[in-house]
């Protein structure tokens, strides 16, 4: 033995002597032949890939030995792979987990062992030499992405917001590349997904005093960008992205996967790519792109070194990979992404870009404000903070289950509002007294508004014919027999109108059923119902404490519009989900809508705070249609709808629907003239009238979950942010009112090629995005300050002043003849995107024409078609502008120039 000790040697690390673990440690073991290789790799690997198990390295605190065969004379022992059955388990590993097995290494043991545990002078420490492909195995995607964040300690508030949102959102898949061993240590005690390379590990320095531009930021950048090196050749594609971004959705889903795009990335600057949120697909062309950005910042060390930064005078921006970046995207294939879903700090916070359309970011970059106090400050302000340490803070997640509420068998109450419409009256009353209630008691209210003192005498004499079916308490008696449970008539003593009779107060716990005077319910409604609220209400474990209640009717509104985005199909939406019987939509079904009581109290209590006097508090923000409902409805008499829309946008509340076989409902509106509607307008669906227990009562726990744009949620507490985008203490404007389809530029091109290289010029792809391009420089002359109108392919300026009356036929003339001067060759003339007030960023000037000529985006060729669709007003820095102070004939010019008809060109209102 002595002997054997004398002469032995640590064997490589793929050679694993033993493997302890518990027995109830979940892992299925394979059918391996015994004594034969690879089964002790496929093993560790298993066991390295599962986030749930700890695997030490204990060479270094255990002496254990494996003893070799015997070498006969003159031979050598038999290679593992040349052994009996090794072809045996070399296909079953492979056929297992494919190339995992690989990783199965000890020195990729996450922790190791060390010193003499007899002793008790043994710890635990981590093994700084695990291999980077642990983690990309581990907290990649299917598609093999993943998302890369550089942090050191100096950033650890933004950090956990970082890591907080996430959790909100649900992502998992990233990795913390720390800078900085605290940083690491800090992640790590929270096993948080942290990487860090052992000679970076050793280094000191302070990463969050570097400068920018200096030589030690560069070193730092340096390592991440060799890191990010080694993800491409792991196979990985990255996401790298700064740490002060806030993260709203998953942005995989937002990205292309067309790998033939190299890189995609966050506009900056109108013409540059921002290195604060890139792409990089890990196919050739995008491995040597990287290695290419690789060499140019080893160059900039040089230049650092030789402090040229001084020499030269050259802007500190100068010496970053941004630059090296940029400098590169001329000779691979680029897509820009989506500046209103990845916006950066001053279009999202400043300037509104995002929510003027309408839309909720994806990610919105935080890279305007400096210091890190004034971000923060920054976030808090607009409630988008989600924590500044690792507790992270919770959100608003509706009415909790309270057991004592629910033990009592559900009562459902019935509440019916009417004011002078007796034939529709009668109806509904009829179909609710045929209906089956299965004998149980349910009481009936019913509301009777009073004319106001406006009301003309036919409207007069209909509401007393109501009162004289239905009864006033007073001198007429009722007509009508209630045979299902208790009957209360309420005949209210002045106009209150549907407002007043909808958020009428009221203490009684039951749930209720709201019905308008010009719906009919089916007869087995109450079946249904009462089935529903049993499934949806009382059981907790059904429960969902953001849903406010559930509807009889069809649904087909989509309240949401987003510019540039077409309005999505209900039923469309529904086949491509899977078409489920039950949905969740957070918009208010008023046909037979039915109210959970604790969220209802919860309105009435939110509805007797609100000024319901202000016109502004009854808007809601986001693109919703109901908006210019109100603003155009506010005047002529008040709805109660809108104020609803809005309690729920601020809670994040939905409601049930059905979705049941062509259309069928519980419940149809023939949308009689009135209030609503100007003239009749009939049902828009049938009633069930046939019962079928295995559809309508064939109730699912996690029915899908729709915003009011009808996009689908998969993490429904994130609805409780969308207020918090359009702030009322920054978004002033709450009853902004979306443009529709009509606002963007639009660029079909004859080829549909990527690739840009020096002075050739690249076109859009079938995804969208902006695309690089070079052209000339154009010289505009001076012009007086007075109004005119240049249009040229792609380009549109209009400067509007206050007296238009001055504009006499004299100027009118001298600016036509202007315009054909400027524009007679139009390959001079730049193509910019027509963008709305908001988007002082695409607005060209004088100045820029000689200097970002070299960088415009979308320069026209001429096999090139080109469509251009203008909103409503488009508006430069500081000055507002109107198409229709344009020439027609400017317009009849532009239409022989770019084949564009001129109804295109949507004139104001």
């Amino acid at each position: 033995l002595r002997d054997a000790l004398n002469n032995s040697r640590i064997n490589s690390t793929a050679d694993i002597d033993f493997i302890a673990f518990k027995t109830d440690t979940p892992i299925y073991m394979a059918p391996f032949l015994v004594g034969v290789y690879r089964w002790d790799n496929w093993l560790l690997s298993e066991m390295l890939l599962r986030t749930n198990i700890t695997v030490i390295d204990v060479t270094q605190s255990t002496f254990i030995i494996h003893q070799k065969l015997k070498e006969l004379d003159g031979q050598k022992p038999l290679h593992h792979s040349s052994r009996i059955g090794a072809v045996y388990n070399d296909e079953l590993t492979k056929n297992i987990s494919g190339t995992d097995y690989k990783v199965g290494f000890i020195n990729n043991a996450p922790q190791i062992l060390s010193g003499d545990c007899q002793k008790s002078q043994c710890e635990l420490k981590d093994n700084l030499l695990q291999s980077e492909v642990i983690l990309l195995k581990q907290r990649a995607n299917a598609q093999k992405y993943i998302a890369v964040l550089a942090i050191n300690r100096g950033q650890m508030p933004l950090v956990w917001n970082w890591v907080c949102w996430a959790k909100r959102i649900g992502f998992q898949n990233y990795i913390l590349l720390a800078e900085d061993f605290e940083a690491y240590n800090i992640l790590r005690a929270a096993n948080e997904p942290v990487f860090i390379s052992l000679k970076q590990s050793l280094d000191t320095s302070s990463k969050s005093e570097a400068k920018y531009g200096s030589y030690d930021l560069q070193i730092i950048t340096m390592y991440r960008l060799e890191f990010l090196m080694r993800v491409l050749r792991a196979g990985y594609h990255f996401l790298n992205t700064d740490i002060d971004t806030i993260w709203l959705s998953n942005p995989f889903d937002s990205i292309s996967q067309n790998l033939s795009i190299t890189i995609q990335g966050q506009m900056h600057k109108k013409m540059k790519m921002s290195r604060g949120l890139i792409i990089v697909h890990a196919t050739p062309q995008g491995r040597h792109f990287w290695q290419n950005v690789i060499k140019c910042e080893s160059q900039i060390l040089v230049k650092l070194q030789e402090q040229q930064f001084y020499k030269n005078k050259l802007p500190a921006s100068a010496f970053t990979d941004q630059e090296c970046i940029n400098d590169r995207l001329k000779f691979t294939t680029v897509k820009f992404l989506d500046p209103y879903l990845f916006p950066d700090e001053l279009s999202f916070f400043d300037q509104h870009r995002s929510q003027s359309r309408g839309l909720v970011p994806v990610v919105i970059h935080e890279n305007w404000l400096a210091g890190l106090e004034s971000k923060i400050k920054r976030l808090r302000s607009w409630d988008l903070l989600a924590s500044t340490d690792s507790s992270c803070d919770s959100l608003e997640n509706g009415i909790p289950y309270s057991l004592p509420d629910r033990t009592a068998p559900v009562r459902i109450r019935i509440r019916v509002l009417t004011y002078n419409r007796l034939k529709s009256l009668q109806r509904l009353l009829m179909s609710l007294q045929l209906a089956n209630y299965s004998s149980d008691s349910v009481a009936l209210d019913i509301s009777i508004d009073r004319p106001s003192s406006k009301a003309s005498v036919a409207e007069k004499n209909r509401w007393k014919q109501v009162i004289a079916y239905m009864g006033d308490g007073a001198q007429h008696s009722s007509k009508f027999r209630w045979s299902h449970g208790p009957l209360s008539i309420t005949v209210h003593k002045k106009h209150v109108g549907l407002f007043g009779q909808w958020t009428l107060a009221n203490n009684h716990q039951d749930v209720q059923l709201i019905l308008e005077d010009d719906i009919e319910v089916s007869p087995h409604f109450y079946i249904f119902l009462k089935q529903a609220i049993n499934f949806y209400y009382m059981n907790q474990s059904n429960y969902d404490s953001r849903m406010f209640g559930l509807s009889l009717q069809h649904q087909h509104t989509v309240l949401g519009h987003r510019t540039s985005f077409r309005i999505r199909s209900i039923g469309k939406e529904l086949n491509e989900t899977g078409a489920p019987v039950f949905f969740k939509y957070q918009l208010l079904g008023t046909w037979g809508a039915v109210f959970f009581p604790e969220h209802w109290h919860a309105f009435l209590k939110w509805i007797a705070a609100v000024k319901i006097d202000d016109m502004e508090a009854g808007c809601t923000p986001s693109g919703l249609v109901s908006t210019q409902w109100w603003m155009e409805r506010y005047r002529t008499g008040r709805i109660w709808e809108t104020w609803f829309i809005r309690f729920s946008f601020e809670r994040g509340w939905y409601s049930l629907y059905t979705n049941f076989p062509n259309r069928e409902a519980f419940a149809v509106s023939y949308r009689e003239s009135g209030l609503n509607f100007k003239t009749t307008q009939g049902p828009m669906n049938p009633l069930v009238k046939y019962f079928q227990p295995h559809i309508h009562l064939n109730f699912t726990m996690n029915p899908p979950i729709f915003d009011f744009h009808f996009t689908r949620i998969n993490r429904p507490t994130l609805l409780t942010i969308r207020s918090h985008l359009w702030h009322r203490s920054h978004f002033f404007n709450q009853c902004h009112i979306v443009e529709k389809n009509n606002h963007f530029e639009t660029m079909n091109f004859s080829n549909n090629t990527y690739q840009t290289q020096s002075n050739q010029n690249s076109t859009a792809d079938d995804e969208g995005g902006l695309i690089l391009h070079t052209c000339r420089d154009v010289t505009i002359p001076p012009i007086p300050p007075m109004p005119f109108c240049i249009g040229s392919i792609g380009i549109v300026r209009c400067w509007h002043w206050s007296i238009l009356v001055l504009v006499g036929i004299g100027w009118y003339w001298y600016w036509l003849v202007l315009v054909l001067v400027v524009c007679s060759n139009h390959a001079n003339c730049p193509a910019t995107t027509i963008e709305d007030q908001n988007d002082q960023n695409l607005t060209n000037s004088e100045e820029q024409y000689g200097q970002d000529s070299g960088d415009c985006i979308g320069q026209v060729q001429d096999t090139a078609e080109i469509q251009i669709l203008i909103g409503p007003s488009i508006i430069l820095t500081g000055q507002d502008a109107f198409i229709s102070n344009c020439s027609d004939k400017l317009f009849e010019n532009l239409d022989e120039k770019t084949n564009v008809p001129t109804s295109s060109f949507n004139q104001p209102q």
